[in-house]
């Protein structure tokens, strides 16, 4: 049986200079990444940032919701925080199981690519891992398994918000 987990990496990301990078985690993304999750029944959700001050913000945030008033008012949303992982760096949430690792990118990659439909067919644990900013910095990510196919529109846009990038592949996934 094949289990899914996803990773929001806030470092190491790509600025728009191409540089190695930190964004700030979003409460939008927090909130955002873990309905999409919770629907589709994806859990654990990684948020990667070696900042602990950013740790501690979401630490507040969700005690509130799972372990304060905030969950009396809006049980959903206790139940939706309860996946939120705050890990250091992409090797802490690897560390927690035998995950093989796939990225994302809304450019195709030079090598072939998996459609994320396949996922589930294959054994094991699956981390799909999201970037902010201008994208992955994969040179200072470690090796992964294979890149998930890249969403096409039709638009006049290349790149969608990471959390229409998320619930996308996640609705694939679970086709």
């Amino acid at each position: 049986m094949s289990k899914i987990a996803v990773a929001l990496l806030h470092y190491p990301i790509l600025n728009r200079h191409g540089e190695t990078s930190t964004t700030a985690i979003t409460s939008i993304d927090v909130h955002d990444f873990a309905r999409s999750c919770a629907f589709y029944d994806v859990d654990p959700v990684y948020l990667v940032h070696p900042a602990p001050a950013m740790h501690a913000l979401i630490d507040d945030m969700n005690d509130y919701y799972i372990n304060g008033a905030g969950g009396d008012k809006k049980p959903a949303r206790k139940i939706m925080l309860e996946s939120i992982r705050c890990v250091y760096s992409l090797q802490d949430a690897l560390d927690e199981a035998d995950y093989q690792l796939w990225y994302t990118s809304a450019e195709a990659p030079e090598a072939g690519s998996v459609d994320p439909s396949k996922l589930l067919e294959i054994e094991g644990n699956h981390l799909i891992v999201f970037g902010t900013g201008w994208g992955l910095d994969v040179k200072n990510l470690p090796p992964g398994n294979g890149w998930l196919s890249p969403i096409e529109g039709v638009g006049r846009v290349r790149h969608l918000s990471v959390r229409g990038a998320l619930a996308i592949y996640l609705d694939r996934l679970r086709r």
